[in-house]
């Protein structure tokens, strides 16, 4: 489609001087015809010069500005483009002009026309975030400039708008395309798939979801408009497990993800649906969105259901499911303990299965599983078994064999016959297999250990190549073990008083003094000696010995506050950091804070629970008020790690948060990086316009106490340049360092 030229140009300018500048430059006065055949005569005919001539509106204020833009989107008259000063008094300067015209019509290409301006130009750009829309005119101007800019901006608005055109009309026809293929295909018509985005935080604001969410008697339109969508789509029973499963992509290393749930219909009625995502990132590994199609699978779970009162197999292929695979599996392990013969685990992964499904179609995807399904029955004997597990995951149980090189040649066997090229439906497919492989060991710790072995023996396989098989290794089978072991000690170690507590005071950097303590916890392990937090709080947080162990530093943090009061040593807060599973037992927490201040007679405001940003996100997002709670009773609340992940101030309010604790990373930075310095600078003065308090952690030299000074503000810091973190004893003698110095200071 051919869209009509547009001239249209709009000038802000308050000087009217400028805008008679601007009507001879883009509206000459043509020569009258007697001239013209004046000059014909004398010269002979001669080739006239194209004259572009534009349709020029004035406005001498950024009101004024606006208004005018408005009144032509309201008679389908856009403008093409606006010439706009920067300096406007007494009303609206440029940037606010433009900002508030943008807001009407966003494709309005702009030329900002000034000698100087009150603002840097970064902070202009930075502020307007639109450079691809917006150039720049510097007074005094040369009319060629404003001829070119009026020409190629009016022509790039032409071109936008027929590619606009085109665009629409490409869709269109990809729809009506996509209804013909709907009719002709009842699979689709049954299992219709819907692409949805939602936004990258923690309230996952719905940003798209396909039209054919309609089959489902849903309006797309009306869907984007809701606070919470869930309330609509989401089966009530269900809801606890989806917001659960999407909490995980608040997580910095989630993957994709699947869950099943019952959909309610736009009738009153539910169908059940899969619901597959992934999170999609930035450089730095924020959450930016969640990409996910959404599956009837009503017809599937049917199925499944019957099939599960008549047979424990695989809906689709027919072979064992993952509960007859577990089933089979500890019997074979205890039947091996007894003395029987040995038998081998293989994990079969397809490779790039995915692309598949996406280029196919599930049903190509669907019919690729079961001829799978059939090679591998026909690579293994009558006494093993084989099994979907699901998706494109397989595994086999080899029964009866002398050596671990007896499942090495069955894999060989299966990469082979699983690399034969597929016909399905006249389409020729190739694909391969990758293989993890655990053998039966005397030494073998038991029947689910051996299923997670054989799972980091497929990683091994798809990490190193894909197309090959892995046997478990001695150096995984160690890493295993070491975890568990250290997660079974763990669970007595507090029985055995083998946790201790360690101390490093928060400076306040303007009097150089204590004002503050971080509790920090250790493990005096009794075979592998002292082990910092980092070593096994990860392991107390998967097997829910975090709960106990965050029971007890509270406890003996508040015990020893009690101690060091009753001394008169006593710093002013008590920091100690909480766990996520601590959070999500919201009420135990808030009972067991009560109860332990009671206990040993602390006040609130003695402590303070340092959160992440991501706890906090996920706080949001699963609507848990366990935070707010605590900041009822008083306690205090800092964010640790701030700048390292969301960074939202939007939690600095919401959570009435005390303490800002910036990253050690970032401090480090600061030194070598302009950039995180003037960060650094702008958090610490966000922070004191708010009343909130800054603690910098990881100060370790004098060049980045010289920064941290240099800010001029009250801020506290913690790190080795001060203290690391030490036992009770000489933390405690710290305390009365700093007592005996002042008395010897006021005594002078």
């Amino acid at each position: 489609m051919k869209i009509t030229e547009n001239r249209r140009i709009l000038l802000a300018d308050d000087m009217p001087s400028i805008h008679e500048d601007f009507r001879k430059i883009l509206c000459p006065i043509l020569r009258t015809n007697n001239l013209t055949d004046i000059e014909d005569a004398l010269f002979g005919p001669t080739e006239k010069p194209t004259v572009l001539e534009f349709t020029l509106s004035s406005a001498f204020q950024g009101q004024e500005a606006v208004s005018m833009v408005e009144e032509s989107l309201r008679q389908n008259t856009p403008y093409a483009m606006a010439f706009i000063d920067m300096r406007m008094p007494p009303g609206w300067d440029g940037v606010e002009t433009i900002e508030r015209i943008w807001q009407l019509d966003p494709k309005l290409q702009i030329v900002i026309c000034t000698a100087y301006a009150d603002q840097s130009w970064i902070e202009v750009f930075s502020r307007l975030d639109a450079r691809d829309r917006l150039l720049v005119l510097k007074k005094p101007f040369d009319p060629i400039e404003v001829s070119q800019l009026a020409s190629t901006l009016s022509k790039k608005w032409q071109v936008t708008e027929e590619a606009e055109f085109k665009m629409n009309d490409l869709e269109q026809a990809v729809e009506e395309r996509t209804r013909e293929l709907s009719d002709a295909n009842i699979i689709v018509q049954n299992s219709p798939t819907i692409l949805y985005r939602l936004r990258g935080e923690p309230t996952f604001p719905l940003i798209y979801i396909s039209h054919n969410i309609t089959k489902f008697g849903h309006n797309a339109s009306a869907l984007l408009q809701v606070s919470d969508w869930m309330d609509i789509l989401v089966n009530d029973a269900d809801r606890s497990k989806v917001v659960t499963s999407m909490a995980r992509m608040l997580e910095k290393d989630a993957q994709g993800a699947s869950i099943e749930f019952r959909m309610h219909t736009g009738d009153g009625g539910q169908r059940w649906v899969e619901n597959r995502y992934i999170p999609v990132r930035d450089g730095e590994g924020k959450l930016i969105e969640v990409e996910g199609i959404i599956l009837d699978i009503t017809e599937r779970k049917a199925a499944e259901e019957r099939i599960a009162q008549l047979a424990r197999t695989d809906n689709l292929t027919g072979l064992a499911n993952r509960a007859t695979f577990t089933e089979r599996l500890h019997q074979a392990f205890a039947a091996a303990r007894r003395g029987a013969t040995p038998f081998a685990i293989l994990y079969i992964d397809l490779d790039h299965f995915k692309p598949v499904n996406d280029t196919y179609g599930h049903p190509v995807g669907d019919s690729l599983l079961k001829e799978v399904s059939q090679r591998l029955r026909a690579c293994t004997r009558d006494s093993d078994l084989v099994a979907r597990l699901g998706g494109d995951e397989f595994a086999i149980l080899q029964g009866e064999i002398s050596e671990p090189a007896n499942a090495g040649a069955l894999a060989t066997k299966i990469l082979s016959n699983v690399a034969l090229p597929f016909v399905l439906n006249g389409i020729e497919i190739r694909i391969s297999a990758s293989i993890g492989i655990c053998p039966f060991l005397n030494e073998s710790a038991g029947a689910d250990a051996m299923v997670v072995q054989a799972d980091l023996a497929l990683y091994r396989s798809k990490e190193e190549g894909r197309n090959q098989y892995r046997f478990h290794s001695n150096e995984l089978d160690l890493a295993v073990q070491e975890r568990v072991s250290i997660g079974e000690d763990l669970k007595n170690a507090i029985e055995h008083n083998e946790l201790e507590l360690y101390y490093q005071p928060q400076i306040e950097l303007s009097t150089n003094k204590i004002v503050g303590v971080e509790a920090l916890v250790r493990w005096n392990h009794p075979t592998r000696g002292l082990l910092n937090a980092g070593s096994f709080i990860a392991i107390a947080e998967k097997t829910g010995s975090i709960v106990a162990l965050g029971q007890w530093v509270l406890n003996q943090a508040c015990k020893q506050m009690r101690l060091w009061r009753d001394s008169n040593l006593a710093p002013q807060v008590m920091a100690i950091n909480l766990s996520l599973v601590q959070l999500e037992r919201g009420k135990e927490l808030v009972r067991n804070v009560i109860e332990t201040l009671e206990r040993w007679h602390l006040n609130p405001g003695d402590l303070e629970f340092d959160v992440t940003e991501a706890m906090l996100a996920q706080m949001t997002w699963t609507r848990n008020g366990v935070i707010p709670q605590l900041r009822e009773l008083g306690v205090k609340i800092a964010i640790d790690d701030f700048g390292t992940e969301y960074s939202s101030f939007n939690y600095l309010q919401a959570y009435r948060v005390n303490h800002l604790k910036i990253a050690q990373s970032m401090l480090r930075d600061a030194s070598i990086d302009p950039t995180s310095a003037n960060t650094i600078r702008a958090i610490i003065n966000l922070a004191r316009e708010a009343k909130i308090g800054v603690i910098v952690e990881g100060v370790e030299t004098e060049a980045q106490h010289s920064f941290l000074s240099s800010t001029g503000t009250a801020t506290q810091a913690q790190g080795h340049y001060f203290s690391k973190a030490v036992n009770v004893a000489e933390f405690s003698e710290l305390l009365q360092q700093e007592i005996d110095a002042h008395v010897n200071y006021i005594s002078k």
